[in-house]
């Protein structure tokens, strides 16, 4: 029984530490993982600004529909005439505001829409529109869980083989003595408790020997 209880504390133990350590990093790397997919479209809308500027339409609608083949991004330009290039996107209130030259992130029902506004058309402001769904923004995000929870698991497994060698280190001692006391109470005064454990146990081995 005392064997059990040390290493069901052990593993009680371990478990806090596990949870209060795996939880935020599994957090921090959904976040990263957003981050990074968020930068990356960004980047390639930055790309983009220079071929919306000096494309013509036909020409540029040819190379969004090439990217969006290639993309797990949908991209849709805005142009100041009116006209979408690209993947079905609505006119959202995101995209007016960017119309007005501003440039930022919005967040929508299906992830993340990255707006850039292109400035120095004839017409206006075009605005360039990638949308990253959530399974872009999560890409990886399982399989590094997953890796998480593996290693959370071999460490709940060692600290379970730690703890019944630390009982059992505990436990023989002591059952050393009881058997050394139980010899004594039936009259074999030649019965020795091992001095061996913990200090306090090596006392009371020794005293019971005397």
């Amino acid at each position: 029984a005392m064997r059990l209880r040390v290493i069901l504390l052990v593993v009680a133990t371990s478990s806090l530490v596990l949870v209060s350590f795996l939880i935020p990093l599994a957090m921090v790397l959904r976040t990263l993982a957003a981050d990074r997919a968020v930068s990356t479209a960004t980047d390639q809308a930055q790309q983009m600004a220079p071929l919306v500027t000096t494309l013509p339409a036909d020409s540029l609608r040819l190379t969004i529909d090439q990217i969006n083949a290639e993309a797990r991004t949908g991209v849709t330009v805005f142009l100041p005439s009116g006209t979408e290039l690209g993947q079905l996107a609505p006119w959202s209130a995101a995209v007016q505001l960017a119309r007005n030259g501003r440039s930022f992130t919005a967040q929508t029902a299906g992830g993340e829409q990255v707006l850039v506004a292109v400035q120095g058309l004839p017409g206006g402001t075009a605005v360039i529109s990638i949308a990253v769904p959530t399974s872009v923004l999560r890409h990886g995000v399982t399989r590094a869980w997953l890796l998480l929870g593996a290693v959370g698991l071999l460490l709940l497994v060692l600290s379970v083989v730690v703890a019944d060698q630390l009982a059992r280190s505990v436990v023989r001692p002591i059952k050393a003595l009881a058997l050394a006391s139980d010899r004594l109470a039936a009259g074999d005064l030649s019965a020795r408790a091992a001095v061996a454990g913990p200090p306090e146990l090596r006392r009371a081995s020794a005293g019971l020997n005397r």
